[in-house]
Parts: C-alpha cells; structure tokens; sequence
C-alpha cells in the first residue's frame, strides 16, 4: 500500500515532490511510541517525563522522517517550543502584533516595496521551490523581524532557514521560529561579520584539525571551497539530506551543521581522487581581485557541462547515497564538541578583531600548528548591500491626499534619524481653513516637515522643509538646510535634492544655489535661484494658488504641468513618536 504525494503541508511550497510516492514502509523507522502526533501537538519537548534531551538527540541521529511526512508539519514548530514555559510571554507581544506590522510596512493592499534586509545575503537566497507565494512570505518576515532587531548586521542563514519553514509551518509560526533561533540560549545563527567570518575560518582550523588529508588535499584543488562551505550545506544538498540534518540542528547546534560538511568534504574527496583530476593553481576567496568572480561563481547550477569550478556543486547535487551512511559518517567524527567548536570561534574572532585595531586590510595568521589561516577585515558583502536603505514602517494615519505607499517612498527619502518617527498631519486645508498665516501657526516649531499639494490635475507634489518656520520671523531671509528638497508623487514619482549633494559641485554651491524656504506673510517659497522669480515652488497667501519653475537650488523640473496651478488641497505632515 502506497501513500499519495503529499504537494504542500501548508498551502504555501510549490509541489516539490511532483512524483514522489512513498511506501508505508519508509515511514516505519521512525519511532512513533517516543513522538507521536499527540505529542508533538501538545506537549512541549523538555516537559516530557520520558523523553529527555538526551533521548531526542539520538532519535534524530539514528532515525530519520520522510520530508513529505505528515508530522513534520508541525515538527520543527514543536521542537522549537521547547521552551515554551517561558518563551511564550517574551514572544507573545512580537507575535500578536506581526499582521499590523505587516499591514504598515507593505501596506493594506501589499503596494509597498520593501527590499530584503540588509543583513541578508542577496547572492544566497535558496528558494527550495517556494513559489511566488511563499517568497512573498520569506520577505515580509525577513522584513519585519529585521526591523525589530537592528543590532543584528549579517545573519546569511535567516533567508534559508525561513524558506525551509514555510515549508513545515504557517507564516506567523516561521516567524516566531526566527525570535527563537536567535534567543540568546541558541547558537545557530551567526548575527554580525566578525562572527560569521570567525565561524568560516574556525571551520578550516576545525576540518585541519581533524581530517589534515582531506584538508590538505582541498586546499590543493580549491581553497574556496572552505570558504564557502556553509552554502554546500544551504544551497546545494538536495532536500531529502538537508531536512533531517535540520531537525537535529534545531535540538543541539551549530557543531551539526560542521560534522556534515566535514563529512559531505570527506566523500567528495574521496570522489575526485578516483577521477585523478590535475590540481589547480591555489587562491584565496579573501584576496579582492578574485572575491567578485569566487561569490559569483559559487551560485553557478551545473547543467551536465562541469568544471573544476563547479565539480563540488556538481557532486553535492547529484548526491546518491543513503541517508544512513551520510548520518554515520557525520556523528563518527570524534572529539568535536561545542565547547572546542565555540573556543575556536572565539580565538579566531579576537585575532580579527586585533587586525581590524591594527588596520590590516588582510594578513596570514599563523596557528598554533605552524600552518597559515586566512584571515581578513576586508568587507565580506558587497558595498550595495553594506550601504542598503533602513527598513521602513508607517503606521496608518488620517490623510485625504497621499496614500500609504506615497508616504513609504517619502519615508525612504528623509535623513536616516528621522525614520525612526511616524508622519502626523498638523494641516489640512480641508478642516484649517485656506490662510497662510493658519498654516504657520500650525506648523511653526516643527523642526521638519511634508508639505504636499493636489492641483486642478489631480497631480500630487510638494516639498520637505528641514528647519522651523519661526525662523521666518528673525531673518526676514532664505533659511533652511541641504536635507531640504522637492518631489512629486502622481503622476510619477520623483526627487530633486540640494544641488550641493550633486558630484560636480562637491558641496561648493553659490549663494543663490543655498535658497531653501522662503516664508512671509504673502508667499511660502521653497527652492530659490539666481533670477527671482524662478522658484522651485511658491505657494500664495489664500492657498488658492500656486507657481512651480526650475530652480538653482534644486536643479528640478517643474513640479507640475502647469506652471501656474490651483491649489485644490494642502496638507502639512510633522513627526511623532
């Protein structure tokens, strides 16, 4: 008797097993009178009084779950609880308020862009077959979880790991997942660069270590392998491996996923030395004129033609021995315990940290055995990725004249420290009044603020203004500062900043080209130039009307078709808390 294909545990993975078709018999070894599916359901781990730590490490190590079983959709979540008497409170907040977070950082109607953090690595990003769905899902968890942790900086497996719980669980449980993991109490996760490079190369000292031949023989062929042996792990090992390697690393740690690429190394050089290959000229992924082709050629999926490049790619996703096997020889490697594994890490972090006090760009750090490790404080992202905009959340406010999305774009324009505060309308021509001199009532002691505008076209635009309209009064003069700058929103959106940011100045501006808010009692100008009347955007005293031209300041193009326009609606945003 045959089981049917199971195509998804949580209507969210594609069919990953279009034609997989297992026998009763597959799902036997599994000992069902240790975990069942009661107790994965109600019964936290560690509050089993027949089942110790202890126990489930075996089980794991000796037996294995078919991916496609039904537990596993509620497996990791469960294992993840272990915990729970205490976790729960501590998450319970983060977890009740993620679908508002969703809602205010992608907006009701998911028509806000949001970029993947930048503590992820965009050259690995597995999908593990999610659909367009559940990539959607990845990225507003990614999303929301980076914005409430700040202090992590690079964390390259959040992205994978995600992706494999959205296979097992449902959104909001993958994100709880994520809180978890990166609890204190867990050593999964590296959460900065230096700890991230710390493991890389505490790996190569660990593999040197314990298997000198194997080493030996690697740094021969390609020394890049070493340095990127997280991701023959994450990117390259077919599922039916990767998924119960999983399930053991989520009961111990970070020493799983070392023991099996040890192992997965050990069976690879065994494979090339029956092919005899020629040994290839030896580099290092941490000199700069190779880190560019190495992060781009490790992402290469062979496709039948393999080189040495790509020969451990190759031989790691044509992967055919049994489970068992793989699982024997990772847990046969002895004397690799977490207190060693941790130990290393922190030697290795504390040398980094000494080059980076010397200023070292890159060096060669000898061991304790006489042997050269690599070690680098060269950047190990790119520069787009290190200089990558914050992630942005609005909450939902009172406006007739802007949408959510406007505002998300407007949030990613304003200088960094400001992001952290949300818009507040303080006027509105609709409920003030049309009078120029209400609007600076209103407005006076806000440091910053939105001036926005809807015309006769139903054309949006407006204006950031970075100093407080009380000025006005004491200089009787232009004032402001270069945050300043014009923008449109519909029909497209667009941003003119302070020409002085402009390479060709390089901050060397002319007086005219430092006219940033003009404000009496007759007009409000923003953007001035060399010929008087040529304003980025005047607004007249009864907010009726209005004028738009290039200006020197800011170099922009008229905000509007019509260079005279009627003002229909005004509105003015500051920044709360």
């Amino acid at each position: 008797m045959s089981f049917p294909a199971i195509t998804t545990l949580t209507s969210i993975c594609e069919d990953t097993l279009n034609s997989t078709i297992f026998e009763k018999t597959e799902l036997e070894p599994f000992n069902k009178q240790l975990i069942n599916e009661e107790y994965l359901n109600k019964i936290p781990v560690n509050f089993d009084e027949n089942v110790s730590l202890l126990n489930l490490k075996q089980l794991f190590r000796t037996t294995h779950l078919h991916i496609a079983h039904p537990l596993r959709s509620s497996l990791w979540i469960n294992l993840l609880r272990q915990d729970q008497k205490y976790q729960q409170y501590k998450f319970q907040q983060a977890i009740e308020r993620y679908p508002e977070d969703i809602r205010n950082m992608f907006g009701r109607r998911n028509d806000i862009t949001v970029r993947l953090p930048s503590c992820i690595d965009l050259d690995h990003l597995p999908n593990y077959n999610l659909n367009r769905k559940g990539q959607h899902a990845r990225t507003r968890i990614l999303s929301v979880f980076a914005y409430y942790h700040p202090d992590i900086t690079w964390a390259p497996l959040l992205a994978p790991l995600t992706a494999l719980f959205l296979h097992y669980m449902t959104e909001i449980d993958a994100y709880e997942s994520l809180l978890i993991l990166t609890n204190n109490n867990y050593k999964i996760i590296t959460q900065t660069e230096i700890q991230y490079q710390s493991l890389i190369l505490a790996f190569r000292s660990l593999l040197r270590r314990h298997y000198r031949s194997t080493y030996d023989i690697l740094m021969k062929y390609q020394q890049n392998i070493l340095d990127n042996w997280l991701w023959i792990l994450f990117e390259y090992l077919p599922l039916k491996y990767l998924v119960p390697i999983i399930d053991c690393l989520l009961i111990e740690d970070m020493k799983i996923l070392i023991r099996f690429t040890i192992a997965l190394l050990n069976f690879f050089v065994k494979y090339i030395s029956k092919q005899h290959i020629k040994p290839k000229r030896r580099y290092s992924i941490f000199r700069r004129e190779t880190f560019s082709r190495l992060s781009s050629s490790s992402s290469i999926k062979t496709n039948g033609t393999v080189n040495n490049d790509s020969r451990l790619i190759h031989f790691i996703q044509q992967l055919d021995i049994p489970i068992e096997q793989l699982f024997k020889q990772a847990f046969a490697i002895r004397h690799l315990r977490r207190k060693q594994i941790f130990r290393i890490i922190q030697i290795e972090e504390i040398k980094i940290k000494q080059e980076r006090r010397l200023g070292r760009p890159l060096s060669l750090i000898s061991d304790h055995n006489g042997s050269n490790s690599i070690s680098t404080t060269a950047p190990i992202r790119s520069y787009n990725q290190q200089n990558s905009i914050s992630i942005i959340m609005i909450r939902e406010f009172d406006t007739t004249i802007a949408s959510h999305s406007d505002f998300a774009y407007l949030w990613s324009l304003i200088p960094a420290r400001l992001t952290e505060f949300q818009p507040e309308r303080i006027y509105s021509s609709n409920i003030h009044g049309r009078r120029l001199r209400t609007l600076y009532d209103h407005v006076e002691f806000h440091e910053h603020c939105f001036i926005i505008i809807r015309n006769e076209l139903e054309e949006i635009f407006g204006a950031f203004c970075s100093s407080q309209f009380s000025l006005r009064s004491k200089t009787r003069t232009w004032f402001g500062t270069g945050e300043s700058f014009l923008f449109t929103l519909k029909p497209k959106r667009q941003v003119f900043k302070w020409i002085g940011y402009q390479k060709c100045s390089m901050g060397h501006t002319k007086p005219y080209e430092d006219y940033f808010i003009y404000a009496d009692d007759e007009r409000l100008q923003v953007g001035g130039s060399k010929e008087a009347l040529d304003i980025g955007l005047c607004i007249q005293q009864d907010l009726n009307q209005g004028t738009t031209k290039q200006c020197d300041t800011y170099a922009n193009k008229p905000l509007s078709t019509n260079e005279h326009f009627q003002i229909m609606e005004i509105e003015v945003f500051g920044f709360t808390s």
